[in-house]
């Protein structure tokens, strides 16, 4: 029998102002695995990441997550993944679990349930020391971490995350490779991360890309 793929990107091609930045992608990724997308500045990977968040049309092509099409079903994909981008703000005045707890009620999660899954993401994040302090007032690193615990509240099977190393010190990008460990071994779920650390790629993926 014929396994679908979790995540299948087929043909994928995209242009800017009659440049092409991406030209017939193509990959799969069969099951609960982390791959990794390689390379320089320039090199599609960022475009890649932000055309499967459902955030940019391709010039021509397709992608499938969970079943889904990201060109056609778009809001359908937004609900089975959890998206980290390279850039990301931070509410002022709010606390930590709160930020966590405004992401849960967006994706619609009973009360009860939001106590319990934002109390699991924290711990699994290394977060909970944390949890009351305001997250304008964390560092780098922190909000980092938080970022990532916010792509889990609704418990996705596909994680995709965009250069989650970006402009943060090697010690916090050991605790990030660390964590996505954590979260591969605990949740059982795909990921797909762009990245230009070769040694946190290679020391988190299945496989480069």
């Amino acid at each position: 029998m014929t396994r679908t793929p979790v995540l299948e990107v087929s043909d994928l091609s995209l242009s800017f102002g009659g440049l092409d930045v991406l030209s017939d992608i193509r990959f799969s990724v069969d099951g609960p695995e982390l791959v990794a997308l390689i390379g320089p500045n320039g090199a599609g990977k960022s475009t890649t990441i932000r055309f499967l968040a459902t955030l940019l049309k391709p010039t021509s092509g397709e992608g499938r997550i969970a079943g889904h099409s990201v060109t056609q079903d778009p809001m359908a994909v937004r609900r089975v993944i959890g998206f980290m981008p390279d850039d990301f703000g931070v509410y002022d005045g709010m606390k930590v679990w709160e930020f966590l707890d405004f992401f849960a009620v967006a994706y619609e999660i009973p009360r009860l349930q939001r106590r319990r899954i934002i109390g699991e993401v924290l711990q699994l994040l290394d977060l909970t020391h944390k949890r009351d302090d305001y997250v304008n007032g964390l560092s780098r690193g922190m909000k980092q971490r938080l970022c990532l615990a916010k792509t889990l509240v609704h418990d996705p099977p596909v994680l995709i995350l965009d250069e989650p190393t970006e402009g943060i010190q090697p010690s916090i990008i050991k605790d990030i490779a660390k964590a996505l460990n954590e979260i591969r071994k605990l949740r059982k779920i795909t990921i797909v991360v762009s990245e230009q650390v070769l040694s946190f790629a290679l020391d988190v993926a299945d496989r480069l890309f």
